[in-house]
């Protein structure tokens, strides 16, 4: 009874298939994940160093004092726009320009409306008052619409 079992072999295992592409296909699909990949790496990489200024003047905000965050704010603005369209607005000017620039109104309050002053006056501003101005100029930072390098050109 033992003498047939004996006769009887182990199935054959085939290798197991290689992780190496084997068809034209395979090279092809690879490569396109490889360069989709590239482009993406790319597309943040561009985007966070253009971003890069936004950054640090939010950094930079909390240590600002209140009477210079309309300077702040303009150093902002003038990393962003040609120097030509920024540097010489003041007063009501230079709010139109911060609330067109952003997605929303920020610096029509009358809170907003002491920016314009607070950079040549003494006076502190009440508690209120700071942090409603220190949270707009927060949201502008992040949220405005900076021109683009061809946009730039074209106003050159």
């Amino acid at each position: 009874m033992s003498a047939p079992l004996e006769q009887l072999h182990d199935f054959y295992q085939p290798p197991p298939p290689s992780w190496h592409p084997q068809t034209a296909g395979s090279y092809v699909s690879l490569s396109i994940m490889v360069v989709l990949l590239v482009a993406l790496i790319a597309f943040f990489w561009h985007r966070w160093t253009r971003n890069r200024y936004r950054r640090e003047a939010l950094r930079e905000l909390p240590h600002t004092d209140v009477h210079h965050i309309s300077e702040l704010l303009k150093r902002t603005a003038l990393s962003a726009w040609p120097r030509t369209d920024v540097a010489s607005l003041t007063g009501p000017a230079w709010l139109a320009f911060l609330n067109s620039s952003a997605k929303q109104t920020l610096f029509d309050t009358a809170d907003a409306k002491q920016l314009e002053t607070m950079a040549f006056s003494d006076a502190e501003p009440s508690c209120e008052n700071e942090s409603a101005l220190r949270s707009a100029a927060s949201v502008w930072i992040k949220h405005h619409a900076a021109m683009r390098k061809e946009e730039k050109h074209v106003q050159a």
